[in-house]
Order: C-alpha cells, then structure tokens, then sequence
C-alpha cells in the first residue's frame, strides 16, 4: 500500500513538472512562477492540466510513461488525430481505386470481391519503443516498387492499416528493410522494440 501511494505521488510530481516545463516556453513565463491545476484526473500517470501565469493560460494533456512524460494542447493532439484519419481515408482511397482497376480489366466489378477486401482490411495500433524515430515502408519488400514511405518518432503511437496479409517493414536509413511485420486480425496493437530493430506484439 505504502509503495502504491509512493508511485502515486512520484507520477503526480513528473505529470506537474512535465506540464510547468511545457507552459513556460508556451507562455513565455518562469516556471516557479507558473500556477498548475489538474481539470480532469485520467489515472495514476495520466491527466488534463490547466497552466496560468503572466496573464495567459492553456491547457494540457500530460502522460508519463516508462520513457519519460510528455505534455500536448489539444490542437496537437487534434492534428495527430487528423493525421492518422487522413492516412486511413488515403489508404482507403489507394484500396478503392485498385478494386476499380481491377474490376475495368475484368470487364466489370463483383460485389462478392469488394465485400471480401473489406474483410481482410486490417488496422492495427503502433508503438514506438526505440529511443529514436524509425522509418517504415509499407509493401512486400523495400526494394520493390508500389509501396510507401512512412516514419514514426520515438515513444509515439499511430494507426497503420493494411489487407491481411500486407507487410510493414522498419527500413534503415538506405531504405534496406531491418524487419517486417504481416498484417493479422487476430493482432490489434504491435511494438517496435528498444532496439529499434524488431516486431513483437508485447512490450519489450
């Protein structure tokens, strides 16, 4: 018990200090002389932070995590969200056109064929455990033309989505693929690892 209330009390201070060091180069003000109030309480490493001082204020969304704690405005956090939809309606997209291609050369486009690509779309969440950013590339091998370029920074999570089946690879910085990834429904989160050089389905 005692070590729990400990743990809790650590987390709250780093969740604080996070949102202060944050807040004052946003506001343009000291630190010391910042007021931090928590609006909405997300968990023992987790909440919504409210930073005043020299006449201004703004919110934050702060998180700790075994990497260290990071703080975000809305916005930021709105963008990323943006982001990932724009990713996945553009991969929708590319998916569309390829069944229209497809179904033109065939003289025509079947219905049973586009209920069965849905099936096997796949959208998985990543996580980012490498101290640093990794590169991706989305396709059946780095070296092979029709796939895509993608990047993910460190201790960041985003939405990757593919057909079953589909790969992901993490590329060195010549574009060689280091490891990939197939795509399963039965896996709805991955890991890159402290590494930076692996797969797994659990945190390393």
């Amino acid at each position: 018990m005692f070590l729990a209330l400990l743990c809790l009390s650590a987390c709250a201070g780093r969740l604080d200090q996070s949102v202060r060091t944050r807040a004052a180069a946003d506001l343009s003000c000291s630190a010391d002389s910042l007021k931090i109030d928590k609006v909405e309480d997300r968990g023992f490493n987790e909440g919504l932070y409210r930073a005043q001082g020299c006449e201004r204020s703004q919110q934050y969304s702060a998180k700790c995590t075994l990497f260290g704690c990071r703080s975000h405005t809305a916005e930021e956090i709105a963008a990323r969200e943006a982001e990932e939809e724009a990713r996945y309606q553009a991969y929708r997209q590319q998916q569309a056109e390829r069944q229209a291609a497809g179904g033109a050369g065939s003289g025509g486009s079947d219905s049973s064929s586009s209920g069965d690509a849905a099936s096997r779309f796949v959208s998985t969440r990543l996580h980012n455990e490498c101290p640093r950013k990794v590169l991706l590339f989305h396709g059946r091998h780095p070296r092979h033309s029709g796939g895509r370029t993608d990047s993910i920074g460190s201790n960041t999570t985003m939405s990757v989505q593919g057909n079953e089946g589909d790969t992901l690879w993490i590329v060195d910085d010549k574009g060689e693929g280091v490891s990939n990834f197939t795509y399963n429904k039965s896996v709805s989160q991955v890991f890159i690892t402290k590494s930076c050089a692996g797969f797994s389905t659990s945190r390393s």
